[in-house]
């Protein structure tokens, strides 16, 4: 479900004039027949049986059908034929109805899953915002104020800039118009290294290697003295302004509040206040902190690196086990001992303190017991099973950087410099304005509202649903939506879903005939090994197992237990409502692909990529808009 449009849905080539097409569903295209006898079990598993027509649960009859509101898991010709079935289906239909009852008890006290450190890199790839020519420009005859008009993005929960570099570095050349992007995330940590990277292209966009520095001082665990002395004298420079100044000296790409400011400037405070020169018995100590960090990592996470090092190729597999090393991210091959400074913005505050318990901004200044923010130490504060590999699709970044390359960290380096290099050029033409707020969420509206700022294009939340639910997200950012763009939408994803419900998870179904089906297939080259599957390995299979009937289950019970001030409901809501809820539509993933981010991921054609497969993503749409929707 995450091929882009007109591409095949096994290799991913173009599709030339002549295609080939799925015979049982209507959305899978390919580009030979081979492709599409390789895609054969992947797809006729998982996807197929999503979009195809569904045959009659009474009569077997194949053709249009109505679905029982009950389960979703049965469908009939007419009434008719559901009652004539309801007899033999009853029992089956109100155990899912008890299902969702009990999940829906279970997410009214979810287990909270925060993480200790900032997300400097994400925990899934980056995503285009905007996706123009799969949305607004996606029609025959685009008119001219569409090509020049503004968009207006917010990322709530936003994390680090990947999703803001690939939106800005992905608008059409025919595009000339201006793009906001809100940035809004609790974090000051995040946010501190998200504006000084914004600073930093801007204040040395006049240099031919800012773009290339920028992506070293984004990954790399070592520096070089020219980044080095890069982040400093930008340090230097950005505690010393308000925000008005700092708007100035970005040629108004920055823009946020003195408040937030001086958060941030705490942050640049303790990363200038760093002794970052390798051979001093004084410095930091990145690699020495990193090896300890993963020493006492959770077993599931030191059990991933090998089972990640056998999935990727054998030239870059040797790459990795180095890179594992020494988490160099550098433009070239270099060796770590000429590498002379540690990266002060890949620290935060130790683990032990910067915890879901504590308020983040408390860290940086003085406590109500009298403790100063510099008894605060910053470590090194990258999680263990976060990798810059995650951050971009590792099929993206081949297709945009053909050719031969030493490593793939030389690889990735070059598309994301290629990427900066574009949002810099879009900054010099002041297409690309960027707010940036520390409020909660949750608090966000009240900012929006009295900083009277524009309603939004795009409304992205990231994992938040995770955490607070959807209800609650729908029910905040609502009243945010551009109403006069059709396009406009929420993105609410989850990541956590499946773990309430062992039936999804491919673990449930182990000794099944899902392993006897991947066993049994010899065509699909991506098919993962399944002998003597371990816990860990059995994420592979989760592209040959259907479990979207269960996701229909978690919306449901989502829906059923509102949030904070939503009321619960009392019995359980059909899908169709869920589709419907607080007035927006929801596109249903079960009868086409999502217009910005995929439903869901393949996990084995993407070897550099870190993804369990169960990251799902639900969009919601204004039905009423002034715009016509597309078909949805």
């Amino acid at each position: 479900m995450d091929v882009q449009p007109g591409h095949c849905w096994c290799c991913e080539k173009h599709l030339p004039q002549r295609t080939v097409s799925c015979s049982r569903c209507p959305v899978a295209v390919y580009c030979t027949t081979s492709c599409r006898d390789r895609d054969k079990v992947r797809h006729g598993a998982v996807e197929c049986e999503i979009f195809q027509a569904k045959k009659c649960s009474a009569c077997g009859k194949l053709g249009k059908t109505l679905e029982c509101s009950g389960c979703n898991g049965a469908w009939y010709c007419n009434t008719d034929c559901q009652r004539s079935a309801w007899s033999g289906h009853k029992t089956q239909c109100k155990e899912i109805m008890s299902s969702v009852k009990q999940l829906s008890l279970k997410l009214r006290n979810p287990t909270k899953l925060y993480g200790d450190f900032p997300y400097y890199i994400g925990n899934i790839m980056a995503i285009d915002f905007l996706q123009l020519e799969n949305n607004e420009l996606s029609t025959d005859r685009v008119e001219k104020e569409q090509l020049t008009r503004e968009y207006h993005v917010l990322s709530a929960g936003c994390g680090n800039l990947r999703n803001t570099l690939l939106t800005a570095a992905s608008l059409p050349d025919k595009y000339k118009g201006k793009l906001n992007i809100t940035l809004d995330d609790f974090d000051p940590y995040v946010m501190a290294r998200n504006v000084l990277f914004l600073f930093m292209l801007v204040r040395f966009a006049d240099t031919d290697y800012i773009a290339s520095s920028l992506t070293t001082i984004w990954y790399s665990l070592h520096i070089s003295k020219r980044e080095y002395d890069l982040i400093k004298t930008s340090l230097d420079e950005l505690i010393q302004m308000s925000a008005q100044q700092l708007h100035d000296a970005t040629k108004g790409l920055v823009r946020l509040l003195d408040e937030n400011l001086n958060y941030l400037n705490l942050v640049w405070g303790k990363w200038r206040a760093l002794e970052c020169q390798r051979d001093k018995k004084t410095s930091i100590n990145l690699r020495q902190q990193r090896k300890v960090l993963f020493e006492n990592s959770n077993q599931n996470i030191k059990e991933d690196r090998p089972l990640y090092l056998n999935r990727v190729n054998a030239k870059d597999k040797k790459e990795m086990e180095k890179w594992f090393e020494h988490g160099l991210f550098l433009p070239h091959e270099t060796k770590v001992r000429d590498i002379a400074f540690d990266n002060p913005t890949l620290t935060a505050p130790k683990a032990s303190e910067n915890t879901a318990g504590n308020d983040v901004h408390s860290l940086l200044v003085p406590g109500n017991d009298g403790a100063s923010s510099q008894d605060t130490t910053f470590v090194y504060c990258i999680q263990a099973q976060l990798i810059p590999f995650l951050d971009w699709d590792c099929l993206r970044v081949r297709e945009n950087t053909p050719g031969s390359h030493s490593s793939p960290m030389v690889m990735y380096h070059k598309y994301v410099t290629n990427l900066f290099q574009k949002v810099k050029s879009l900054i010099l033409q002041g297409r690309l304005l960027i707010h940036v707020s520390l409020a909660n969420c949750f608090d966000f509206p009240n900012h929006h509202q009295a900083l009277n700022m524009p309603n939004y294009d795009r409304i992205f939340t990231s994992n938040i649903a995770d955490y607070d639910g959807i209800p609650r997200l729908l029910h905040t950012f609502k009243p945010l939506l551009n109403t006069n763009n059709g396009f406009s939408v929420i993105v609410t994803e989850t990541m956590n879903w499946y773990l309430n419900i062992p039936a999804a998870n491919t673990r449930y179904h182990q000794d099944s005939q899902l392993v006897k089906l991947v066993h049994d297939f010899c065509l699909d080259r991506t098919a993962p090994q399944v002998k003597g599957l371990t816990a860990q390995q059995n994420k592979c299979l989760i592209e040959y197992y259907n479990n979207c009937s269960y996701f229909l289950q978690y919306l449901r019970a989502e829906i059923m237990v509102g949030g904070l001030g939503i009321p619960i409901l009392k019995e359980v809501p059909s899908f169709e409502s869920v589709k419907k809820y607080h007035g927006l539509q929801m596109r249903d993933f079960r009868k086409g692909l999502n217009k910005l981010v995929p439903f869901q991921y393949r996990v084995n054609k993407r070897d550099l990529n870190v993804l369990n497969g169960y990251d799902r993503a639900v969009e919601w749409y204004l039905p009423n808009s002034n715009r016509q929707n597309p078909v949805m």
